[in-house]
């Protein structure tokens, strides 16, 4: 909290009459009104302020004031904690809590971002001042520059250079405010770097000395009619290992994937009315599972490592489990069916489609709630992990978006080969399927040579930059991929590499092999690949590569595997596929 300390050279009528003799044009400071102030929320990620819409903003303003006018009626005697109404904004994705100056997820708990009311803003970036130092600063405005009742009045003129009075000083903890004229208040740091710049600025004969000009109300004023679209397409966020030992992370990667596509649309498609909402699915912390034995048997040694294991490699174990893995379906399904139940109840007679976005063993928990498989489990599951189990889920899904995915070898250890092309993923389930991986990710398995052997000679489609060629990508056929060295191919960047493995020798088309799988179309050096034979290409293609920008050194393979989140060429792929016009 700032608590303005004023400090006037002269007698507070000797500033006042300075105030009047400034003379060249009258204009009076009036309280602003709702259409000036912005409102602006804090997202969880940069920590930067970003503005609400101008329909979400007057809406809060017009709940302020409601709430300040009934807080200002009450007595001092009167209890003043009646509660506040909530505000939905952002399109229906967020309470604003004005009791508390908070941004709440309706979907997501945990999920909850800082608000603040901005009067006053630095020029240029039209950042706003924090709340307490703006109240002041607009309450020292109106008293200089306000029209007074009694017939008295203020008037405003950029005063002569060679005067540049201050009309009034208002001091702060770590920075002073000087009033020139009605539209000249400088903010100067307190900062020692800042002192010595006025210093010197002062002593060549600069009659402003260095600081940052301040504005008054926001630089767009708010309209009811700057307001988001209906809603078009969902997507539900699935993460994979490791989110027990930080239960926010989806939710900051939600956020990352979510400012890229939003950046990308207004960069892009800044006329398109197409809107995408995207809701972070957390599964893990509300599983028990083993019920603490694990912590219980763990010795002591290495704590830190044996931590680290314990809350993100271990949701692999408890997965392929034939205890767990039902309640782990059973957990994450559940969380699906209840986001999609109560986004539909608060939408009623919404018909806009959904989609999953998976991310390494989520990847493959989606997979199998969506077939249906049920596992080796041999334990009877629980009543109510049963009931879950029957319902399935209660939506169709549009696309998966499968990330970083290791899907390809849990099915290849469940069974050898697919009896037919079809099996791994029904168009009856989900329309579309995508496997996106980078090069570098020692996690992600290509699919398609599981369906056909013979793509593990074909390079999987590679997605362009973001934006593609003038703005517009295209998406290569399996008749111009049969020859790899025509398309771009990261075992060209790796010849030299020191720990690159010679697989010339491997044979790729006889047996059935893990490491055909990992290793399918990156190192291939056995001369030209066999076409595909008629009958064998797929109708879609199904595995998608990001270009080698990290390289494939080992160093790099972990930051591969969580690149996903902020990188522009997924969330470009994603987006183009999710509104295919977008292209046209």
């Amino acid at each position: 909290m700032f608590k303005g300390v004023t400090e006037v050279s002269n007698a507070e009528s000797n500033t006042r009459e300075d105030v009047e003799n400034v003379t060249n044009e009258l204009t009076y400071a009036e309280p602003l009104t709702p259409e000036q102030i912005r409102w602006f929320y804090r997202d969880g990620v940069d920590k930067r302020w970003v503005e609400f819409c101008g329909y979400d903003s007057l809406r809060i303003e017009n709940a302020w004031q409601n709430h300040q006018n009934l807080l200002s009626r009450k007595d001092d005697t009167t209890n003043n904690s009646s509660p506040v109404e909530k505000i939905v904004v952002k399109g229906g994705m967020y309470d604003v809590e004005l009791d508390k100056l908070k941004c709440v997820s309706i979907y997501c708990p945990g999920e909850e971002w800082e608000i603040m009311r901005g009067t006053w803003y630095y020029d240029g970036s039209w950042l706003p001042l924090e709340l307490e130092q703006s109240k002041v600063i607009e309450e020292v405005h109106l008293n200089l520059f306000q029209k007074q009742s009694s017939g008295q009045s203020t008037s405003k003129c950029d005063t002569p250079s060679y005067t540049y009075k201050v009309l009034h000083t208002e001091h702060f903890p770590e920075f002073h405010v000087d009033w020139h004229s009605i539209n000249d208040v400088v903010l100067y740091s307190e900062y020692r770097h800042s002192k010595l710049m006025r210093s010197v600025t002062s002593k060549l004969g600069f009659a402003k000395t260095t600081g940052y000009q301040l504005r008054r109300g926001y630089k767009v004023p708010a309209v009811m009619e700057d307001k988001p679209n209906d809603i078009d397409h969902i997507i539900f966020v699935v993460h994979g290992i490791g989110q027990k030992r930080d239960t926010g992370k989806i939710i900051r990667n939600t956020t990352l994937f979510r400012d890229c596509v939003d950046w990308l649309k207004q960069k892009y498609f800044p006329n398109s009315n197409y809107r995408v909402e995207f809701f972070p699915v957390e599964w893990r912390s509300s599983l028990k599972l083993d019920g603490g034995i694990v912590e219980a048997i763990t010795p002591f040694s290495v704590v830190s490592i044996r931590h680290l294991l314990n809350t993100s490699a271990m949701d692999i174990l408890y997965y392929t489990s034939p205890l767990y893995g039902g309640e782990v379906r059973a957990g994450l399904q559940k969380e699906l069916n209840r986001l999609y139940f109560m986004f539909a109840s608060r939408h009623p007679g919404w018909k806009g489609k959904v989609s999953i976005l998976a991310h390494s063993l989520g990847c493959v928990i989606v997979y199998d709630i969506v077939t249906g498989w049920m596992g080796p489990d041999t334990r009877p599951p629980s009543p109510e992990t049963q009931e879950v189990l029957k319902q399935r889920l209660q939506f169709p899904i549009e696309n998966l978006f499968c990330l970083g995915s290791p899907l390809s070898v849990f099915l290849a250890l469940r069974t050898p080969s697919p009896s037919n092309k079809t099996d791994v993923m029904p168009q009856g389930l989900c329309k579309r399927f995508y496997n996106i991986f980078h090069w570098s990710d020692p996690v992600a398995y290509r699919m398609e040579p599981l369906l056909e052997r013979g793509y593990s000679k074909i390079e999987p489609v590679l997605i362009p930059p973001y934006g593609g060629d003038d703005g517009h990508q295209t998406e290569q056929s399996p008749s111009t991929m049969n020859n790899a060295d025509q398309n771009f191919s990261p075992a060209e960047n790796d010849e030299r590499d020191e720990n690159s493995v010679d697989i010339s020798n491997r044979t790729t088309d006889k047996g059935w092999s893990l490491w055909g799988l990992v290793r399918a179309g990156w190192n291939v050096k056995e001369g030209v690949p066999t076409p595909l034979q008629p009958g064998q290409e797929l109708a879609q293609r199904l595995d998608y590569v990001l270009r080698a920008s990290l390289g494939r050194n080992y160093l790099y393979t972990l930051a591969a595997h969580t690149t996903y989140w902020s990188n522009y060429d997924v969330a470009y792929f994603v987006l183009t596929r999710l509104f295919p016009t977008l292209e046209t």
